[in-house]
């Protein structure tokens, strides 16, 4: 069976788009360049915040140095108007991302890559903004009714934003996660033995069908170009699956309404640390 992201996306976004209508939200996307896959992303972003009602605010540069891009990012985490901050990726190498990402406000870090959302996610917070496509699985799987308790699951790969936040989320639904990566000596030993893989290395072909067991899950993440053609990480040969998200039509169709669900979230955010000073 496979899991159909473009379903989940259109039923899960008929509640989403009733609350929208009841608030008034901002959102602003920094964009440094111009990489055709980022201003390809940022339509896509512009788009459903088009058709949410939201503010989309995007701040472009040529070219701008670590600290003018930290200035312009206190602007934004001093704007009432706005509610969530995306800086979007990649970056030039000259610019400092472990500064950047840390000096958005963690309530407007629709990306959840600052140090204090990825600690809350660590803990289990409910406030924690989870960085999207992560949050995006997380959304499927619960559409589905996946039940991940005593699940053991491999993700092959540890970035922020998929592998590590994957990690916490799933461990916080009581499964057994190990992540595998480029230094791990014996993959097929992991995949071989899980009911669950998420793979999201970005090469095509590499999941085969010897490396997975009956009835596996299989999250693609993986987004590559073959013979002209977008396909994912696992293989065409592969048939034993119980669920598969395609690519595409999987975890890219959540990814850019999962910024939408957490730029709710950062919106109530705002209004709980409002009623706090209000108090104080």
């Amino acid at each position: 069976m496979l899991f159909d992201g473009k379903l989940v996306r259109e039923e899960l976004l008929k509640d989403l788009k009733k609350k929208y209508k009841k608030i008034k939200v901002g959102l602003a996307v920094i964009q440094v360049g111009n990489d055709f896959a980022s201003c390809k992303y940022i339509a896509q972003k512009e788009k459903l915040a088009n058709e949410l009602g939201v503010d989309f605010r995007l701040i472009k540069f040529d070219k701008i140095n670590t600290k003018k891009l930290c200035d312009e990012i206190d602007k934004l985490n001093n704007d009432d108007n706005i509610q969530g901050i995306i800086v979007q990726l990649p970056i030039p190498n000259d610019i400092d991302y472990e500064i950047i990402r840390n000096r958005i406000d963690p309530n407007k870090d629709i990306d959840g890559v600052n140090d204090v959302n990825i600690i809350r996610l660590f803990n289990g917070s409910d406030d924690a903004l989870i960085p999207c496509t992560a949050l995006g699985i997380m959304r499927i799987l619960d559409f589905y009714k996946i039940d991940l308790k005593g699940m053991d699951i491999t993700i092959i790969g540890r970035s922020i934003h998929i592998g590590k936040a994957l990690y916490s989320l799933l461990l916080n639904r009581d499964a057994t996660v190990t992540i595998c990566h480029s230094k791990t000596k014996d993959l097929v030993k992991h995949t071989k033995n899980s009911d669950m893989v998420i793979t999201s290395v970005g090469k095509a072909n590499f999941i085969k069908q010897d490396m997975v067991k009956d009835d596996v899950i299989l999250v693609d993440v993986g987004f590559n170009y073959l013979d002209g053609k977008i396909c994912g990480d696992v293989s065409k040969d592969v048939s034993k699956y119980k669920y598969l998200t395609p690519v595409p039509g999987g975890v890219g169709q959540m990814t850019v309404y999962s910024i939408y669900d957490n730029l709710l979230k950062a919106y109530k955010l705002g209004k709980k640390n409002d009623k706090k000073n209000i108090k104080k």
